[in-house]
């Protein structure tokens, strides 16, 4: 699956900042930044700790948690940009 893209919207600068550094505690990284705008990303991250509960619990959570896995996009990308 490609990249699923986020557009969010702020109304001045010290609040692109805040917005850019919430996506950062989330775990995105910053893959460009201008003076209006910041593009953050996140690649999808296999859990083993989910895979090992649900091989435990039983096969089938495992399964769901595949088939979930799967079916995520590849990279998260949100793009915060000033309104102008």
């Amino acid at each position: 699956m490609g990249a699923s893209i986020r557009r969010v919207q702020v109304h001045d600068k010290a609040s692109l900042d805040s917005a850019a550094t919430a996506y950062i505690a989330k775990g995105f990284t910053v893959a460009n930044r201008g003076d209006d705008f910041v593009t953050l990303q996140k690649k999808k991250q296999f859990s083993m700790l989910w895979a090992v509960v649900g091989l435990v619990l039983c096969v089938l959570p495992l399964l769901i948690y595949l088939i979930v896995y799967m079916g995520q996009a590849s990279v998260k990308v949100v793009e915060i940009r000033v309104q102008a």
